[in-house]
């Protein structure tokens, strides 16, 4: 029984990739034609929609969002959802309404045909250089000045342990009191046991089709918390990781 999980869990992920990679050789051309000017951007984010969305359903994977405040397509935010698993970002394109950025370690843009995804629109940063991630700060700033949203990852890296939370670092909410632009926790329940860590891809660990759960918060406001960046970062991650110890303990 285990063996056959074992197989089943390796074939599945296999499949991912596989997939992954076909959709990303059909979209190169469009994408390029539509990350070429800003004027196209949206047009673009409605292509990645579809493609996260269709990699979601030919994975098995349903997409259970709640909303505690449905977030206003025309205004501006800062997600910041907790990091465990790569669908993580297919998981955003469902639930942000808004046309937004997404902020990413630099080795995504090495991948090859993802990397297009980050030629003009998407943020990558090596987050060991200074010099790197004061730049990708600047230009996520600039972003927010135009309109865009954005999606940061605070925990900074994949968080391979299941229902925890690792600390926060402080950038995206320096960005929202500097901004003044609302935060929005995200908690991503289970994508951990949908698609594994990224270091446990092809190894005996839960993996497959199913749900997952996803809880997307209310706007906090930098105003409403002294427009202190560490106040509201301990908020968030308070809200975060207090909805992952009521998610796992009541499946006990």
């Amino acid at each position: 029984m285990k063996k056959a999980k074992y197989i089943f869990t390796v074939i599945w992920e296999v499949f991912f990739v596989l997939n992954f990679l076909f959709w990303q050789v059909i979209f190169y051309w469009p994408l390029r034609y539509l990350f070429a000017k800003e004027s196209r951007w949206p047009a673009s984010m409605k292509l990645q929609r579809f493609w996260a969305g269709w990699l979601r359903v030919t994975m098995g994977v349903r997409t259970i969002v709640e909303y505690e405040e449905v977030p206003d397509k025309s205004a501006r935010y800062i997600y910041t959802p907790n990091h465990s698993s790569f669908l993580d970002i297919l998981a955003a394109y469902k639930y942000i309404p808004n046309y937004y950025h997404f902020m990413a370690k630099a080795e995504l843009a090495k991948v090859p045909l993802f990397r297009i995804m980050f030629w003009k629109t998407h943020i990558t940063f090596e987050r060991s250089s200074r010099m790197d991630s004061s730049f990708a700060f600047q230009r996520a700033c600039a972003d927010l000045a135009k309109g865009y949203s954005i999606l940061v990852y605070p925990e900074g890296t994949q968080n391979a342990r299941k229902g925890t939370l690792l600390p926060f670092k402080s950038g995206a909410f320096r960005m929202a009191v500097e901004m003044q632009v609302p935060v929005i926790p995200v908690t991503c329940y289970n994508n951990l046991e949908r698609l594994p860590h990224q270091r446990d891809l092809f190894r005996l660990r839960p993996g497959g089709p199913g749900k997952v759960y996803i809880r997307v918060g209310k706007p906090l406001h930098p105003a409403d918390y002294g427009n202190d960046p560490e106040q509201l970062k301990e908020k968030v991650h308070t809200i975060v990781s207090e909805n992952l110890k009521r998610f796992y303990a009541n499946r006990q």
